[in-house]
Order: structure tokens, then C-alpha cells, then sequence
């Protein structure tokens, strides 16, 4: 009997013995009650993997779009003063992308925004005229401006505060509205060229800082471009002082020149075949950056360029775009 106690014991078949038999029998049994927890322990383990699995195989088209739709809108509001948020909408009502940060519910200008356009839309349409390119509505203390976009189905709306310059956010709401559609894969994204050759940052005096070319110069090209650069100075001195207006044009041989005038600074910028419309935004941003960051450092500028620190971020990408 005590021999077949033992022989159960051990066998691994069985996963315990009988209580019956000597006191060592009883003792083997007990080793062999914690042999099956011993894979009850890994039990944990497939489940950390099922868990990564998940995390690796998220999808991630949706990812790409929603990053290039906040890149949009994040630039909306860093392109222009007074921008306190934006939104997309499908013809729905409901949220595609959004960069409102607080105080407003996006879900709420979203709804906003679809009603607006397809209001203005229908009142158009009944007195037989064709709808507007973009709605804006005034308010005691802030503006809203919304603006269909039909290739994408999706209206775009901004609220920005009542000092924002409502020229430029028209500007800069169309070239939105082309990212949104960019994003959203209804356009070809194609890059935008300034056509800008030279372009030269200078005081309002006309003392040279920075002068930025997108080739190469040659031994008679430092030439001309030096007889340029007297000219470009003579007119911001001469001319410029006594004119009005935040624009003015010189021909130069075949160039044309196109001045643009910020608070501080004035920048010449040399192209052939633009037009001044077609390179303001990005001269005026450019200038209103560099001013922002060192508008006391040219209130008592001394002519060294290592007062400007990180100049080039402001200007190089007129040239490179």
C-alpha cells in the first residue's frame, strides 16, 4: 500500500495523492500541490504582449492627416495677430480639426460654422447671386470669419480679436483653407515660390544689415550687385523718407524692386516677373518677426550684426521657398 501511495505521488499525470498513507507520502503530495502554479505564474505574459501588439498596429493614415490639418491651423495663429482659435468642420457640423485652446467649445463653433455657411449659401442663392468667398461677423469684442471650402466639403472658421488686421487674415484664411484641402488629399500639394533674387534688410536710414541672394555671386556679380545695393540706400533715404504708404517699387535694368516698410526696417526685395502682391505677405511676415524679436536691440543699434542672434531664421526662408 505505502508503495503504491508513493508511485501517485510522482506521477505527473495526477495532479495530487491521496491523504492516506505514512507521513512521508503526505509530505511528497505537498511538494507536488505547487507544481501546477508554477505555468499559472507566466499566465501574465501573453497578455503584455496582446497589449504592445495593439499599440504597434494603431492605425496611421488618420495620425498623418490630423497632424497636417493642426499644423494649418497652428499656423493660422502664428501668422497673425489677434487669432484666438480655429476650426474645421464637415458639412455635418462636426469637429475635423481644431485649435481652439480655451474659453470656446469646439464643438459649438464647429456647428457654428457649418450653419453660417450654409445660411449665407441659401440667402445667395434665393436672390439668384453667387455665395461669398468668406463670412465675416462682427462682434462687441471679437470677429468671426468662416469660408467654405467646396472641393473639400469642410468650412474653416477663425475667432480672432477685434484689432486683428482683417486684410491680411483674409489672406491668410484663403492660404488656410488651401492647406485644409491640401490635407485632406483633395489638392495637390505644390510648393509656393517668391521669386525673390536679392533682398536686402536695412534700417530705416538705409544702413545695410543683412543682405540674403539665392545663387552663387560671381566677381562681376558682387559688381552690380554693389551699384544695387547704392541705389536700393539712395531711394530708402531720398525717397522713401518723404512718402507715405508701406510700399514702393524702383526698376533696376531689368529687375524690379519692391520695398516694404515696417516699423523699424525696410527690406528691398530684387525678383523678376513678380508682382508686389505676390511677395508682400511673406517680406511683411518676415519683417514683423525680426522686429518682434529685437525691437529694442534697433532702437540703439550700433551697426554690429552679432546684436541679432538668429537673424537668419527670419529671412533665409524668403529665399529657400
Amino acid at each position: 500500500m505505502a508503495s503504491s501511495n508513493s508511485t501517485l505521488s510522482f506521477d505527473p499525470g495526477k495532479p495530487s495523492a491521496r491523504s492516506e498513507g505514512s507521513p512521508g507520502t503526505r509530505r511528497f503530495a505537498r511538494r507536488r500541490v505547487h507544481a501546477p502554479s508554477s505555468p499559472r505564474r507566466t499566465i501574465t505574459m501573453p497578455r503584455a504582449e496582446i497589449h504592445a501588439e495593439v499599440i504597434d498596429t494603431a492605425p496611421m493614415g488618420l495620425e498623418g492627416i490630423e497632424a497636417q490639418l493642426d499644423q494649418v491651423l497652428q499656423g493660422l495663429r502664428r501668422k497673425i495677430k489677434g487669432v484666438r482659435g480655429s476650426v474645421v468642420a464637415d458639412s455635418n457640423g462636426l469637429v475635423v480639426a481644431s485649435d481652439i485652446r480655451a474659453g470656446v467649445s469646439p464643438a459649438i463653433l464647429a456647428a457654428m460654422s457649418t450653419l453660417i455657411a450654409q445660411s449665407a449659401g441659401s440667402v445667395f442663392e434665393n436672390i439668384e447671386m453667387e455665395g461669398p468667398d468668406s463670412i465675416l461677423m462682427e462682434g462687441p469684442k471679437s470677429n468671426v470669419i468662416v469660408k467654405h471650402i467646396p472641393v473639400a466639403d469642410v468650412t474653416l472658421l477663425a475667432l480672432v480679436e477685434k484689432t486683428t488686421n482683417l486684410g491680411i487674415l483674409k489672406i491668410e484664411i484663403d492660404r488656410a483653407a488651401e492647406g485644409v484641402a491640401t490635407a485632406l488629399g483633395f489638392l495637390a500639394q505644390t510648393p509656393a515660390r517668391t521669386g525673390i533674387s536679392e533682398l536686402f534688410v536695412m534700417t530705416k536710414g538705409g544702413i545695410l544689415i543683412r543682405h540674403y541672394s539665392d545663387t552663387l555671386r560671381t566677381d562681376l556679380d558682387r559688381d552690380v550687385l554693389s551699384g544695387m545695393l547704392i541705389a536700393v540706400q539712395q531711394f530708402v533715404q531720398q525717397t522713401l523718407a518723404s512718402k507715405s504708404g508701406s510700399l514702393s517699387q524702383l526698376r533696376y535694368g531689368e529687375q524690379s524692386i519692391f520695398f516694404f516698410r515696417g516699423t523699424q526696417t525696410v527690406a528691398a526685395a530684387v525678383a523678376k516677373n513678380a508682382t508686389p502682391e505676390a511677395l508682400q505677405y511673406h517680406v511683411l511676415d518676415a519683417l514683423q518677426d525680426f522686429e518682434d524679436r529685437f525691437g529694442a536691440t534697433l532702437e540703439s543699434w550700433n551697426g554690429d550684426v552679432s546684436a541679432f542672434p538668429g537673424i537668419d531664421d527670419c529671412f533665409e526662408k524668403i529665399i529657400k521657398s
